[in-house]
Formats: C-alpha cells, structure tokens, sequence
C-alpha cells in the first residue's frame, strides 16, 4: 500500500484534494468514486519532497517530455472512465497541471476539439504522438471506445518504458565499472608515474623500455591535459556526430547486423518492437496493412524499416508475408513461421502478442548474459592495466642498487 495525493470533484462539482492510501492508482480512484468523488488527478505522494524540486523541475517547464505525454493519456483514460466528457477531461489536467507547457497543450487541445476537430485530428497537429498513438485513438473514436483504447495506448507506453528501464539500469555497472578504470589509470599517470620520474633520474642507467614509455605517457598526458582530453573524447563525439547523419547510420544499422553478438539482440529487439505493435493495433481494429505500415515506423534499424515496407506491399498484392518476412533472414524463422499460422486462422492480434512475449523475455535473458560476460571483463581489463603498471614500477624499486651500481 502507498499514499497518493489526489484532486476530485465532489457533487457539486467544487474542487477537493487530500491524500489517500491504495494498492495504486485504479484503486484510489474505485474508492473516491465509493465516496461519491470524481477523481481528476492521482499522482503518488512523494516523501521528504525537497524545496529545492521547484527550482529543478523549471528547468524542464518550457516542453513536453515522454513523461508528460505518458501521464497525459493515462490520466485522461482516468478521467473519461470516471464519466467525464473529453472536453471537461482536457479542461480538469489543463487546471491542475503546474507545468506551462502541458497546461498550454492541454488549452489547445480543448481549443482545436471546439473548433470542431476530432480528438485524433487534433492529435495529428503534434509530431510527439506517432502514428500508432494516432490510429489507435482513432479507432476509439469510431467505435465509441476511447476510454479503453487510451488505456491499451497507456499499457503498450508502460510495456516499452518497462523495457527501456531495465535495459539502462542492467548497463549502468558496467559503465560504472569503465569509468572508474578509466579514472585509475589517468591518477596512475598523472599523480603517482611522474613522482617515481624524480627518483629515477638520478639513477644514471638507463631504464628498460616498458617503463620508459610509461614515464614519456605520464609527462606527456600530465604537461598536455587538453590536448589529452581531445585525444579521449573527440573520438567518441566524432563517431556519435556521424551517426546521427543519413549516411552515418544507415552505415550501423548495416554493419550492426553482421556482428554476431550485437545482430542477435537487435533481432530479438525488433522483434519484440514490430510485432507488438501489430498486437496492439490489430486487437483495436486497426486493418492489418495498416498496422504493418505502422509497425516499419517502429522500427529503429533502417533494414527492418525496408523489410516491413516490403511486407506491406506483399500484402497489398495478395500474398502472405510470412513468406516474405522468413526470406530476408532478418526476423527469426520461427516468428514468420507463428505469424503464418497466424493469418491462416484469422488470429494475427494474439499470434503477435505470443511472438512479442517470447522474443521480450530472450531479449532480457541475452541482455543479463551479456552483462555477466562484460563485468568481469571489465574488471580483468582494470586489474590488467593497473597491476601492470604497479609491478613495473616495483620491479624497477627493487633493482635500484643493481641499476645504480
């Protein structure tokens, strides 16, 4: 159980807020609803909330982020499942948000539905919301669902959040990890090489070659730091620069596929991506093709974008694109083989949501073993280069009289 801080309407509709304990937020709103309240917000209590969030939360006051777009559809399935019109749903985040960029949206919004726009078409006006979001909405719209399907979009926003999380939080130790190694060695070189350069100037002999190209490193990282920094991280700008050109990535979305390790998880990864967004769209009565269409846009490698654009087309002409799909070697046999099965019985949505299941769990098992496998290597790695450096400096201490004499 926890503490969520809501804002409702009573029946005579004047505004109340307090705090309420729930298993999480759709319970919270059933018991307000028991009271005879009609929930607009419900956000969890934060404890120990510091003085100093407001200052760092305007930092982000002036756009919207995924965040905000996340909180905005599934607050508003909230509110029109309470029996709110999606005016007055639009109105009630407008009032109660205290960030000028989502009340500002939310306004215009409610403006454009005014105007005599449909909810989608006034969506369609902000490049934030995909075409997924666009079609889903859509076919809520026109099959007086949009409730329900606001809380599909919010649980497949959920789905890949989730996903996303613990693909960055796996990877934070052994990033984590590098950096520290990475500092080590630059305190090796800067702080404690050029001491032992003073005691072994005076040796008069010459020292072996592995240190002296050690001690030359030293002086030359610690006398030149910006030329060292440009040495360490222009490189890696560079790189980062090229690839966000047309040509620099469609370069990695080739060259990634034909690394062994690195082609798996980005399978696996589209996987999981296009075809869960088939499911997703599929259940909602949105047509096949266009779902397909949709999927090629998920897509973050260029290869896959062209594969699903060819599926579509296959199907247009009347074909299966099982076939089509298992011929390029791009997705895995087994999933073209189920999709396949899938369009002969009808049932496309859930055979996708099988294939989506199977291949998200791979994907977590191959992203825990590539992790198991780079923590220890990074921490060999570490201890490699650090005791090098140390025993080479021992060694050279413990024959100073057979140096010097």
């Amino acid at each position: 159980m926890a503490l969520y801080r809501y804002t409702a309407l009573d029946q005579t509709n004047a505004s109340r807020e307090g705090v309420l304990e729930g298993a999480d937020q759709d319970d919270v709103a059933k018991r307000l609803i028991q009271q005879g309240l009609r929930p607009l917000a419900i956000q969890p209590q934060l404890a120990g909330r510091s003085k100093a969030l407001p200052f760092l939360v305007r930092l982000q006051q002036d756009k919207l982020t995924r965040a905000d777009l996340a909180f905005f559809t599934e607050q508003l399935a909230l509110l029109l499942n309470s029996g709110l019109s999606l005016d007055a749903a639009l109105r009630a985040l407008r009032q109660h948000s205290h960030k000028p960029a989502f009340r500002q949206f939310t306004g215009e919004l409610e403006k454009k539905l005014k105007e005599g726009k449909s909810f989608s078409q006034a969506l369609a006006e902000y490049p934030a919301f995909s075409p997924m979001y666009l079609n889903i909405v859509r076919a809520g719209e026109e099959g007086g669902a949009l409730p329900a399907m606001l809380g599909k979009i919010a649980e497949y926003q959920a789905t890949f959040q989730e996903l996303k999380q613990f693909i960055i939080s796996s990877s934070i130790y052994p990033v984590f990890l590098l950096v520290v190694g990475l500092a080590a060695v630059l305190v090796l070189l800067t702080v404690i090489l050029p001491r032992f350069e003073v005691l072994f100037a005076d040796l008069g002999h010459e020292l072996p070659l592995n240190v002296r190209i050690m001690m030359d490193t030293a002086k030359a990282v610690s006398g030149h730091p910006i030329f060292t920094a440009l040495l360490l991280f222009g490189p890696p700008v560079a790189v980062g620069w090229y690839l966000k050109t047309p040509a620099g990535r469609a370069w990695f979305d080739r060259t990634a596929l034909r690394v062994p390790l690195l082609a798996s998880f980005i399978q696996a990864l589209e996987t999981t991506r296009i075809f869960r967004t088939i499911e997703v769209l599929v259940k909602n009565g949105v047509h096949f093709a266009t779902a397909l269409k949709i999927a090629s846009g998920v897509a973050t490698n260029q290869e896959y974008r062209r594969l699903m654009g060819r599926a579509t087309e296959a199907l247009k002409e009347g074909r299966q694109i099982s076939h089509r799909l298992k011929g390029e070697g791009l997705l895995p046999d087994l999933a073209a083989d189920l999709l396949a099965i899938g369009e002969e019985s009808g049932r496309v949505g859930e055979v996708c949501g099988q294939i989506a299941d199977h291949y998200e769990k791979e994907l977590r098992l191959r992203v825990k073993r590539l992790i198991a496998v780079i923590e220890p290597l990074f921490i060999l790695l570490i201890a490699l280069v650090a005791g090098y450096v140390v025993i080479s400096m021992l060694s050279v201490i413990l024959s100073i009289n057979d140096i010097a004499g």
